[in-house]
């Protein structure tokens, strides 16, 4: 006869056979649970941290951008809210191990970012979408950026004061060189990139050169007695145009429009001849910085992603060959950005004219004093 355990002895051992099982159970849980998270965690791309600007440009990168971003790499973006020279100065201050690992510029802080060795060329095989840009904004940056979005320089007047706004740029300073205006002018300031561009084209129609902005800075120096103010903050001609300090200043378009929503309908914008000299914003892949800012980049050259930024930015135009304006924002746009000829803009010789800027820079605090 078999051996059978008393009660009390059985039900022990069953007991300890059931904690056994349980045991073995949880144990098989908390590894699954683990590779699960393991695996989670190789699936999600890394956390980046990116450069933009203040206000609505955050909400902008929100819209189309980050999702993207997040979407596709399971990762999260953090922005930092500046300007290009604030975020030139952390990434030197951690360029081993940047604080940053995309950031945004003017055209000019691309080459300035080249040479100080903060960004990487783009490399086409992890930013695919960039091929989908068109060539003028990117073929200019010799590989370091791309342009994303961009406006017109021209001359924003208060229509109730100024009946017949210059037709071109020489015309825009003899009228002020005059004294026509009064003085109640504004014009950027060198040391802002519309006020370089500006400069840089006016030089070229008085007949001067790259090496030569003597005939522009003659010129500024007749205009400067009606001058109220060289500006350096976009934010300063709306303020100053809608207080009625001034009548009339050297401006940009999507500014404009900014303040006629803002129920100023009186300030009007003018494109003078021949154009406006092109002024664009870049992303810029920051050198050491996360591979991620990679697919950023990816998802900010995308036609869908900057329609989706544009619809903040009524009026001004976008990169993307492909690109379809919102309503609001194709009603305000030049008739060649739609065309994406952008015949109405003359191309800037970046690279050579921030080499220069120094020499332009003297010229102009030794004649101009401002």
């Amino acid at each position: 006869m078999a051996f059978r355990p008393r009660r009390p002895v059985r039900e022990a051992i069953m007991a300890t056979e059931t904690t056994r099982r349980a045991f073995l159970r949880s144990v098989a849980a908390a590894s699954a649970g683990s590779l699960a998270a393991a695996r989670f965690a190789q699936a999600a791309g890394p956390s980046i941290v990116a450069g933009s600007f203040a206000g609505v440009w955050v909400d902008g990168l929100k819209a189309g951008v980050i999702p993207c971003y997040k979407r596709k790499t399971g990762g999260d973006v953090e922005l930092v809210v500046g300007t290009p020279t604030d975020f030139v100065q952390k990434v030197m201050a951690t360029r081993d191990r940047p604080a940053i690992d995309a950031m945004i510029g003017t055209d000019a802080d691309v080459f300035q970012n080249a040479q100080l060795g903060i960004i990487e060329k783009l490399q086409p095989a992890k930013v695919p979408n960039a091929a989908g840009i068109l060539p003028i904004f990117r073929e200019p940056y010799e590989g370091w950026a791309f342009g994303f979005d961009g406006g017109r320089d021209g001359v924003t007047y208060n229509a109730n004061k100024v009946k017949n706004p210059p037709k071109s740029w020489i015309e825009f300073t003899e009228r002020v060189a005059k004294g026509e205006f009064g003085r109640a002018v504004l014009y950027p300031h060198l040391t802002a990139t519309d006020g370089l561009a500006i400069t840089w084209l006016i030089n070229r129609e008085l007949g001067g050169s790259l090496n030569d902005p003597s005939p522009v800075i003659k010129r500024l120096r007749e205009m400067k007695p009606y001058i109220t103010k060289f500006w350096t903050s976009n934010a300063e001609p709306g303020t100053a145009l809608t207080s009625g300090e001034v009548d009339i200043a050297a401006w940009t378009d999507g500014r404009t429009f900014g303040v006629q929503a803002a129920g100023n309908k009186h300030i009007q914008f003018a494109l003078p001849a021949p154009g406006s000299p092109m002024l664009t914003i870049c992303f810029m892949k920051v050198k050491n910085g996360s591979d991620g800012g990679w697919e950023y980049l990816n998802c900010a050259s995308d036609a869908k992603n900057q329609a989706l930024w544009n619809q903040f930015f009524p009026g001004y135009y976008m990169t993307h060959q492909n690109n379809d304006y919102p309503p609001a924002s194709r009603e305000k746009q030049d008739p060649t950005s739609l065309d994406r000829s952008f015949k109405n803009w003359i191309q800037v010789p970046w690279k050579e004219l921030s080499r220069l800027r120094p020499q332009w820079m003297e010229a102009w605090t030794r004649e101009i004093g401002a």
